[in-house]
């Protein structure tokens, strides 16, 4: 399966970001707890997939000296997230539309990440590491 994604992670990706939004109606939706546990369970692979990604794709944005201050960023973004996004999903439930307002911004959340990450990851973040680390590896070979 690696060397389906390894040219260009940004199709698996796409494929787990449809994976996350594309599960949530049904784990919501439904009222047996094993079709919630075996929808939660490729979501939650699909999202330490994304995770792994793209900390490997940052990874070749920057120099090694830098690297450490890349990851604090990326670690405290994700950690912020955790917090204001259960926060916003509960003020969501308690407006008219009750679950399906949080449900209907976590699904758009990740309509607006499948967009970004078609259009700018393969460019702007794999695209860039890559070339920063054909550089390298040609100097390893010399």
């Amino acid at each position: 399966m690696i060397h389906f994604f390894a040219e260009s992670p940004t199709t698996l990706l796409l494929l787990c970001i449809c994976a996350l939004g594309g599960g949530r109606p049904f784990a919501i939706w439904t009222s047996s707890v094993y079709v919630v546990y075996s929808i939660y369970v490729p979501m939650i692979v699909a999202l330490g997939v994304i995770n792994t990604t793209i900390t490997t794709a940052c990874s070749g944005l920057v120099d090694g000296e830098q690297l450490g201050g890349l990851f604090g960023v990326l670690e405290s973004v994700e950690s912020v997230a955790g917090i204001i996004g259960p926060s916003l999903g509960g003020l969501l439930s308690r407006t008219a539309f009750g679950a399906q307002a949080t449900l209907g911004a976590v699904v758009g959340c990740y309509a607006l990440a499948f967009l970004l990450v078609s259009l700018f990851f393969g460019t702007h973040v794999f695209g860039v590491a890559k070339k920063a680390a054909a550089p390298s590896a040609a100097k390893k070979e010399a």
